[in-house]
């Protein structure tokens, strides 16, 4: 009987172990694509910082989809480019820099070998023309794939409260603004007008 007993403890040991031995390899495995996946996420956000679209675009697969905050979507380096120069350097451009800070609610849970989502928040901050400096919460989802060894970004979506938006709150007040200005000095040079044409008709009867 102890020796059946030694036996099955013996054999249960050694289950165990050879388990352990097989499952080891598998999570050095996830640990190390969550360390290249950490650093991906650190080199978008210094690509987005830095406004830097080529850098940006290396972290993206070679077929992708990136929604913006603003809901426009891009699919390739010169959508980017594009949407950036248009954001931060064209004639109606209102936001000079942007800083962003996401977080991951989870760890990326991976689909296949290949494949992985995660989904978190961002702390992105907004320096606007006007010198004002603005904070909005934003959500994200993405979806990661590892194309020749390496982890790429194959999907993007950022979204926030469009009830509660700071950034949109500051531009509707800036051009709130700008009509208060216009009107009056519309009206104004609207009478100038009138009055010049005026006397120019009276100097001038038909």
């Amino acid at each position: 009987m102890k020796k059946n007993l030694f036996g099955l403890l013996l054999l249960t040991f050694a289950i165990q172990t050879a388990t352990l031995a097989t499952a080891q390899p598998a999570d050095d495995k996830r640990e190390a694509d969550h360390v290249a996946l950490r650093a991906l996420r650190d080199r978008v956000v210094a690509a987005m910082d830095n406004q830097d679209m080529k850098a940006l675009a290396a972290c993206f697969a070679k077929d992708f989809a990136f929604t913006t905050v603003t809901q426009n979507v891009l699919t390739n380096e010169t959508q980017m480019e594009e949407f950036f120069d248009r954001m931060f350097h064209g004639n109606g451009a209102l936001i000079t820099s942007l800083k962003t800070e996401p977080k991951a609610d989870i760890p990326t849970r991976f689909l296949s070998d290949t494949v992985g989502i995660c989904y978190g928040t961002s702390k992105d901050t907004y320096t606007m023309k006007s010198g004002e400096v603005v904070e909005m919460n934003v959500r994200w989802s993405a979806t990661v794939v590892k194309e020749n060894g390496e982890w790429k970004v194959a999907t993007a979506h950022f979204g926030t409260d469009f009830l509660d938006n700071p950034v949109l709150n500051g531009v509707t007040a800036f051009w709130k603004k700008v009509v208060f200005i216009a009107c009056p000095t519309g009206i104004v040079v609207g009478g100038i007008i009138g009055w010049i044409l005026g006397r120019r008709g009276r100097k001038n009867p038909a």
